[in-house]
């Protein structure tokens, strides 16, 4: 019978508590994902259709159809649901890694196509013409630099945007084209839809400060908890127009 030494068996133990060490590691974080709604808080408001003269849109549309008359500023559902508000965050020690390419907002039918872009700071916007008119790309802002330059059909203009803040673009050729590229310092955000929903993933678990902001109703805020294991609950947040005497925050 073979006899086990005692050296053999202090190797053994330790080989044993490797392995049991290396099967009882923590996992690795869960991330997780914040969602919810914005909801207008108060009686909703009637939008109504932008002014476009036939004068001022020829050559707008090359397929013969209209202007889209849209008023995007304020899209809010029967049910109170707000379209287009960004909902942003701040992961700590989060690094934002900038988009190869530039952020598209291009000029189609004489609308701004996204209405709302979002722009990491220090990224690239590329404004396209893919209309077969001129267009004037008009930003106004107050912490970069502005643009304001005509862009031909079938080219495009380039601006880096490299601090945080609502860029408003705008075209004097054509006055009811008007959108926003809103610049952040934020590691995580989103956009809501027209059903007023947002969806941010790829957070981990912590509590949150959400920074609103919507280019009519101004700015809100709110907090999101993301639980260990990934999950959180919905959070909804409303936000109303300006009050008689009050100032809403832009």
């Amino acid at each position: 019978m073979k006899l086990t030494t005692p050296l053999a068996l202090t190797a053994l133990a330790a080989a044993a508590a490797t392995f049991a060490t290396a099967t009882t590691e923590a996992p690795a974080p869960v991330a997780g994902t914040v969602h919810g709604k914005i909801v207008f808080d108060g009686k909703i408001p009637e939008t109504k259709p932008l002014t476009i003269k036939d004068d001022q849109a020829k050559g707008c549309c090359a397929d013969g159809s209209k202007v889209d008359s849209t008023d995007r500023t304020m899209v809010v559902s029967k049910e109170g649901a707000i379209a287009n508000v960004v909902v942003t965050l701040t992961v700590a020690d989060a690094k934002v890694e900038l988009p190869k390419e530039p952020i598209v907002m291009d000029q189609q039918k004489c609308r701004f196509e996204p209405h709302i872009a979002m722009v990491p700071a220090g990224a690239t916007i590329a404004f396209l013409n893919s209309d077969s008119v001129s267009h004037n790309v008009h930003t106004y802002s107050v912490k970069n630099d502005p643009l304001n330059k005509t862009v031909a059909a079938g080219s495009k203009l380039e601006m880096k945007a490299e601090k945080a803040e609502a860029i408003k673009v705008a075209c004097d050729i054509h006055p009811w084209m008007l959108s926003y590229a809103y610049v952040t310092d934020a590691t995580h955000w989103a956009l809501t839809g027209e059903d007023g929903m947002f969806t941010i993933e790829g957070v981990p678990a912590g509590e949150y400060k959400l920074e609103i902001w919507h280019e009519s109703l101004g700015k809100a805020k709110g907090t999101a908890t993301v639980a260990a294991d990934g999950s959180s609950e919905a959070v909804e947040i409303k936000m109303g127009a300006k009050k008689k005497g009050g100032r809403r925050r832009r």
